[in-house]
């Protein structure tokens, strides 16, 4: 359990919080006393949900159905409030370790308290289906351990069977590694699918791995689709009924019924390998030693409604007296932060306005940062030049080194700061990641403009928004140039295993999202491998597409000769992180998707790109479009929030679309991920003359390229 944050609130419906127990895609989860005297852990939905009225509705229906939940493995609903400013639901509190961490202490389970699991976990599941409810996250996490059997829990993302989806077609909810492959698809989802979350539960379960892998959600989910799941160490005389549970087709599975029947009666007395009874004592003995909660301070708009709160010292000063890293914030404090120019002329006139500090976090010496600087700088500026304006906005630039460690360390000092507002990560797919865990803990909000990889669009990062699509779609651009204009027969989508997790975005659109109207056909590489062999088999139909999923430019340089040199004559794409002096030399021809305009080229750019001539004296390089439009994106955020910006951004920021000038900025209601439509901020170039050069934007393709 961690501490109280200051702009948490004392109460929620009458129930008095005493810490949180976690956060998640959802929500945050507290541990609460209720108005009787109870523990009892209470869900607080986020407040980018609340405005839906339709959201509304559904969580209504089913804290409803929930409540009537009554099986002896599903804790109770104990109270929930749908009409709040933020819903929130409170269910009895179970004071004892996840299966997540018994296993990771105490290693694979024997096969009889596998059984007794199997029996309660199915019962728990029969329950929750036959009141019309499908939970979709039912994972290690999520199944508490108390000393008179397992519990399942959080219900935050459950459905009711037959309802509309929390989310649209297509996007995928739930836990990676645990979610079926309907759910992977981002398909329509039933009972089968939890039966199918079940069978990867006992998997782990019984050998302390994941049936489907580690690593990235875009490799995780192309296994749970395509590949077996790896049941070795599965106890002889279970290992059948598991695999049965992990079948592809969710008729193919058992129902939770046939799996209570399978598994039998519930062994009461010795449920709990060896070890586990002491750490499921020593838990649950912790809650008898918490003390009474005390009123905590609530610094400005929440996410929740602050009953019985007194008033509160001002956000900055509560944010340095939480010391929410530990790292005191002191000025100057040495190489990792440089001063950018105050551009805010603070609070002059009539007009009332507050000052923020966006930072913009990268490397200095990296190939676009430059870009980055100057096309935020303009949007400071200009905004700074609105009479109308109700905040003042301070550009200060903060320096990761081009690592992660840097990354890492510099987040840290900014999350510490509160003094910033927002920051805008202009960093790298290596460097990115290590910023989010300080910026998380701390409710500072990032907002993401160049790095795309998949570790950045976890749906339990709770403070970052993306501002692009990733390369969990693959190259956007590309593939509609593909389907609108090349229409080729066949798709020959060259897998390269040097970056063989990189690559599996694009693999897994173009194969089992079937994102391609062309025939798919998947080519590996090996890592030690040319692309010779690859070139000549290709090259036997010519006029086939190829489709490169990778990321190395020297790699793609070698594709791109070994297909000149095979008499290779059809279209041929990649994305953009290929673009550099190796592949420009030698692809000419080719087709780039990227997440990233030519503002001097691209038609609906042109006041932009005339603007940054006017004052920095030269055109706009790669992404100082995208910046802009970050900064220009924040600012009519913060404008709506006052001096409380920093906790509450990120969550003003997905209640509505916003129009900049390279895309819309608009997130799936339900993975936050950046939605990508029409206008999704994807842009097609072609290597020509030793150079990439603008073509289109992606909307715009099969129209005029």
């Amino acid at each position: 359990m961690e501490r109280l944050l200051p702009a948490d609130p004392s109460v929620i419906g009458g129930h008095r919080l005493a810490g949180r127990l976690g956060a998640g895609g959802m929500g945050v989860v507290y541990l609460a006393r209720s108005p009787h005297g109870a523990w009892c852990a209470l869900k607080v939905i986020r407040a980018e949900y609340a405005g839906d009225p339709g959201f509304r509705a559904r969580f209504r229906r089913e804290a409803e159905l929930a409540s009537g939940l009554t099986g002896r493995w599903t804790v109770p609903v104990v109270a929930a409030d749908a009409d709040a400013r933020s819903p929130w639901l409170a269910t009895a509190y179970v004071p004892g370790p996840s299966l997540a961490e018994a296993v990771a202490l105490h290693g694979p389970w024997p096969a009889v308290q596998l059984r007794s699991l199997g029996t309660a976990l199915a019962e728990a599941l029969d329950g929750v289906h036959t009141a019309g409810l499908v939970h979709r996250d039912v994972k290690p996490a999520n199944v508490l351990l108390a000393a008179d059997g397992p519990r399942l829990i959080d219900f935050g993302i459950a459905r009711a069977v037959g309802a509309t989806a929390l989310t649209t077609d297509g996007s995928v909810v739930g836990s990676p590694g645990y979610l079926s492959p309907e759910q992977a698809r981002g398909h329509t989802v039933g009972p089968p699918s939890d039966v199918f979350s079940l069978g990867c539960v006992l998997a782990h379960t019984a050998t302390g791995r994941p049936p489907f892998g580690t690593g990235g959600a875009a490799a995780v989910l192309y296994r749970t689709v395509h590949e077996e799941p790896d049941l070795d160490g599965v106890p002889e005389g279970l290992e059948g009924i598991v695999r049965r549970c992990l079948a592809k087709e969710p008729k193919s599975r058992p129902s939770a019924r046939e799996l209570v029947d399978f598994f039998g009666e519930f062994a009461s007395g010795n449920w709990l390998p060896e070890g586990l009874p002491a750490l499921v004592a020593a838990r649950a003995a912790r809650v008898l030693d918490l003390p009474v909660p005390e009123p905590t301070m609530v610094t400005g708009p929440s996410s929740v409604e602050p009953a019985e709160t007194p008033s509160s010292p001002t956000r900055r000063r509560l944010l340095v007296a939480g010391a929410a890293l530990g790292v005191t914030a002191v000025a100057g404090t040495g190489a990792w932060w440089r001063w950018g120019r105050d551009s805010a002329s603070a609070n002059q006139g009539s007009v009332k306005r507050t000052r923020h500090v966006v930072a913009l976090f990268g490397n200095p010496d990296g190939a676009f940062f430059t870009a980055h600087e100057r096309g935020a700088l303009l949007a400071v500026e200009e905004h700074n030049q609105d009479a109308r304006r109700t905040v003042d906005l301070v550009l200060r630039t903060a320096d990761d080194r081009g690592t992660a460690k840097g990354s890492a360390e510099a987040a840290a000092r900014l999350a510490a700061d509160p003094d910033v507002s927002v920051v805008i990560a202009a960093g790298t797919n290596a460097t990115v990641p290590a910023a989010l865990p300080p910026c998380t803990e701390a409710r500072l909000t990032v907002l993401i403009t160049r790095a795309d990889t998949s570790d950045i669009t976890a749906v339990n990062t709770t403070s970052a928004l993306v501002l692009r699509t990733t390369q969990t779609i693959g190259p956007g651009a590309a593939l509609r140039y593909l389907n609108r204009v090349a229409k080729p027969a066949r798709t020959v989508i060259v897998h390269d295993l040097a970056t063989e997790a990189e690559g599996l975005g694009t693999v897994r659109i173009a194969t089992s999202h079937g994102k391609l109207n062309s025939e798919p056909v998947v080519e590996e590489v090996a890592a030690d491998e040319d692309f010779t062999g690859a070139a000549r088999r290709i090259a036997a139909r010519p006029r086939d597409a190829v489709l490169f999923a990778g990321v190395n430019p020297d790699r793609a340089a070698a594709l791109a000769r070994a297909l000149q040199d095979a008499g290779h004559r059809g279209a041929r794409l990649a994305g953009e992180h290929v673009l550099a002096a190796p592949f420009v030399a030698v692809g000419e021809g080719w087709w780039i998707g990227t997440g990233y305009t030519d503002a001097s080229a691209d038609p609906r750019t042109k006041a932009f790109a005339a603007a940054f001539r006017a004052r920095h004296g030269d055109s706009p390089g790669p992404w100082a479009a995208e910046a802009y439009d970050a900064v220009r994106f924040a600012a009519q955020g913060l404008a709506t929030l006052g001096d409380d910006g920093r906790s509450t951004l990120r969550s003003e920021l997905l209640r509505r679309p916003w129009q900049g000038v390279t895309r819309r900025f608009s997130f799936e209601p339900g993975s936050q991920f950046f939605r990508a439509n029409e206008d999704g901020g994807e842009f097609l170039f072609r290597v020509r003359g030793g150079a990439a050069r603008f073509v289109s934007r992606s909307d715009d393709i099969g129209k005029k390229t």
